[in-house]
């Protein structure tokens, strides 16, 4: 049934529902992590920093001090299933409630030819860019199930939409992790819980600094239609949205961020 009074008004500002809900953040470093910690904090959310090294959790706690929300460090190895369902449990004492969920831990492993690629790389690669994010999803969806609402966010990549030569191992990560979030989507839909998934392309991370330097950098400004990498505020404003009441009508998409990279057409155009 639709409500007339949210079908007729907007909320003040567009408002997107963030002020003191509960958010935890997997993966604080510099980068898509922080921002994604940083503009929670400034919508005021109160933001667990989750991260396994300790340092880097207490530097983002840090620099999110001068933010309205709140920020709490704890210490996970997303590895482990026992530290994933103790930071949990921390995370719902600390905040009272999980009503945000964002992951960002993973990396790209070794580039190489699929022919290349030995068992263990393949095995590490699938561990950290997919087999843990289903134990993160498994842990924070328990709770949220509990109390009948929330958001997950899970952050994969435009390699999961195509093909992703030298990079086959991730890509498939990455096909999967969007698998997982339609698949989560319609089992917690009764449940209230949105399960979304944002999908960046080449990021101005500063582990992926080298792309926007060089000649890298010229061939990323002629292959992308808007001309520049992503900056990591720009990924950070797309899963915030995702987690917000912007989007409460929003789950199991994926939301594409890469200046128009994937729609771009392959040929000569106009013949």
């Amino acid at each position: 049934m639709i409500d007339e009074t949210a079908a007729t008004s907007l909320p003040t500002g567009l408002d997107p529902g963030l002020g003191g809900s509960g958010a935890i953040m997997f993966g604080v470093g510099p980068g898509i992590g922080l921002e994604c910690a940083r503009l929670l904090c400034s919508l005021g959310a109160n933001v667990v920093c989750a991260d396994v090294d300790a340092g880097r959790a207490e530097a983002a706690a840090e620099a999110l001090r001068p933010q309205p929300g709140e920020a709490t460090v704890l210490v996970c190895d997303v590895l482990r299933p026992e530290s994933v369902r103790n930071v949990v449990d921390q995370a719902v004492g600390a905040l009272g409630r999980i009503d945000i969920a964002i992951n960002v831990v993973g990396h790209g492993g070794p580039p190489g030819p699929v022919v290349d690629i030995t068992d263990d790389v393949w095995a590490d690669v699938l561990k950290i860019d997919l087999d843990h994010q289903f134990v993160v999803a498994r842990e924070v969806l328990r709770p949220m199930i509990a109390a009948r609402r929330d958001s997950l966010v899970f952050i994969s990549s435009v390699n999961a939409l195509a093909s992703s030569p030298m990079r086959a191992v991730y890509g498939v990560a990455k096909a999967g992790l969007v698998s997982l979030a339609k698949t989560l989507a319609i089992e917690t839909a009764e449940y209230g819980i949105r399960v979304n998934t944002v999908a960046p392309g080449p990021t101005r991370t500063p582990r992926r600094q080298h792309l926007a330097e060089g000649n890298l950098a010229a061939l990323y400004r002629a292959e992308i239609p808007l001309g520049r990498l992503a900056e990591p505020y720009e990924v950070a404003r797309a899963a915030t949205f995702l987690a917000s009441d912007l989007a409460a009508y929003i789950t199991g998409e994926t939301l594409v961020i890469d200046g128009g990279a994937s729609v771009k057409y392959f040929l000569p155009a106009g013949n």
